[in-house]
């Protein structure tokens, strides 16, 4: 078997990482997302992408999910390649949950004649913890020559996140059983215009036709459904729609609202003041691809061998240039498009940085809310260095000089906006640095934010160190709070009952 051993790369790795994989749902079967195509540089430059159908690709394997390797249509090298290939799905820090690993012979736009099949009921149910840590599947495909052996490795990476948007609106109708003409409406931001449309038809009976336009390139998915607000406030469904992706390509879509029989002789429930009240809530599910691509090599294709103690220092040289790439671009304010603002400094930032770190900040840019349009986000209730501090996290994944009174302020701040690895370093920090002037404190913390591992962590430490217990902040701290020292005291008289 022929081998490289000239230094250059003679396979491909590419690690594909699908965000909110859940919401995949809405995809029929036979659908699927395809991951950012990348090129296998020591496959003779041929292209490749990775296939991936959530509901199964036809209707005898509807209870698993697939994943194919596919070699593009816009694709450099010979006119047919053979290689082998390894799958794997990824737990966290990368640990190998399941792989296999075949062999195939590929023309241009041609998928493997055999996907890699794994139960849906594995993945979202039985298994979850394990396939989707914080709801993302992490598939790695790693590729190399038939003939050759694997040596040398590039590793590519992509992102694929599910944005999934509920939203509701109001219309009322007045003057209803005289209305003649048509009515518009349309949302703030542009995303969906909607027409509704009055008319009457024989017998007297009226039809409101709602119709739905504009709608971003990026939606998959849309549904839509209407309700009458009667006088008592309750709500009668007038129908739901579902629309997917091929129905959003003609560009409008339009339904017609199932009135109640009885709406025109039962005003008085229906219609008061001859008032219509509509009810609409539609909720729609975007796509949104982030590519990220830098490599470092490795050797031979598992996941063990890739961990190799070279490939750790390679990657770590990557991930530093990124990191001051990223640091530069946040300290220069590079094409920032918003800002954080205190009430007494402005930091310019990037929405999409700041969406990829936040689901909180995801929300505010995608959603219909005032930082989306204003250009800013307010954040009055926190300290000029702790906001430095966050966003430093957030660019760079890097904390500078923690104390006591940083790590408190970066912890409260990482569990408002939802950074969750921001908040377990912060954590990570107060236990390695509990004292027993400081312990009350944290536990007061931990309280307030919900966090049991830390405020159990502390209430150990506190039993661990009866010191505390003579000190002056827990004199305070009793006074203060009398719930959180009676739980301490419990745990102390009776340890073998909690």
């Amino acid at each position: 078997m022929a081998s490289r051993n000239d230094g250059e790369a003679n396979g491909c790795t590419s690690q594909w990482k699908i965000e909110n994989v859940s919401q995949s749902w809405w995809l029929k079967e036979g659908e699927r997302i395809q991951s950012p195509a990348f090129v296998a540089d020591g496959l003779e430059g041929t292209k490749w992408s990775l296939w991936f159908f959530p509901n199964g690709e036809d209707g005898d394997d509807e209870d698993f999910i697939g994943i194919y390797l596919h070699r593009e249509k816009d694709c450099s090298g010979p006119d047919i390649i053979e290689v082998n290939y390894h799958f794997a799905f990824l737990g966290k820090d990368d640990s190998v949950i399941c792989e296999e690993t075949t062999s195939d012979s590929f023309g241009k736009d041609e998928i493997c004649r055999s996907s890699y099949f794994v139960e849906r009921e594995r993945i979202f149910i039985t298994e979850r913890e394990a396939f989707l840590p914080e709801d993302a599947l992490t598939v790695q495909c790693t590729i190399w020559n038939k003939e050759e052996k694997p040596i040398r490795s590039k590793h590519l990476y992509a992102k694929t996140v599910f944005n999934v948007n509920r939203r509701s609106l109001v219309w009322r109708i007045d003057k209803f059983s005289t209305r003649r003409f048509a009515l518009r409406n349309k949302l703030n931001d542009g995303l969906i215009d909607f027409d509704l449309v009055l008319n009457e038809r024989l017998g007297l009976e009226k039809e409101i036709v709602i119709i739905m336009n504009s709608f971003d390139k990026c939606t998959k998915y849309f549904s839509f459904q209407t309700s009458i607000v009667d006088s008592e406030g309750k709500k009668e469904n007038c129908g739901m729609n579902e629309y997917f992706a091929d129905d959003l390509k003609k560009g409008v879509l339009s339904c017609i609202l199932n009135f109640p029989k009885t709406l025109m002789e039962d005003k008085s429930l229906y219609l008061p003041n001859d008032v219509l009240c509509l009810n609409c809530e539609f909720v729609f599910s975007t796509e949104t691809v982030l590519f990220r691509q830098f490599q470092f090599f490795g050797s031979g294709i598992t996941s063990t061998e890739l961990k190799n103690e070279d490939v750790g220092k390679e990657k770590s040289g990557n991930t530093t240039i990124l990191s001051d790439d990223l640091k530069s671009m946040y300290n220069d304010g590079i094409l920032s498009d918003t800002e954080l603002r205190t009430s007494t400094q402005t930091f310019p930032a990037h929405r999409n940085i700041l969406s990829a770190r936040s689901p909180v900040f995801r929300r505010m840019f995608s959603n219909d809310m005032k930082e989306k349009s204003s250009g800013h986000v307010d954040i009055a209730d926190l300290e000029d260095d702790t906001v430095r501090r966050m966003l430093l996290y957030v660019y760079t994944d890097s904390l500078e000089d923690l104390q006591y009174e940083s790590a408190s302020k970066l912890y409260t701040a990482a569990d408002k906006y939802d950074i969750f690895s921001l908040k377990c370093k912060c954590s990570s920090f107060l236990k390695d640095n509990l004292c027993p002037t400081k312990a009350c404190d944290v536990l007061i913390l931990a309280d307030q934010h919900q966090d049991n591992d830390l405020k159990s962590t502390v209430q150990d430490y506190i039993l661990d160190h009866e010191e505390v217990f003579s000190s002056q902040e827990w004199v305070h701290f009793m006074d203060i709070n009398i719930k959180l020292a009676a739980d301490i005291m419990y745990k102390k008289i009776n340890p073998c009952n909690v």
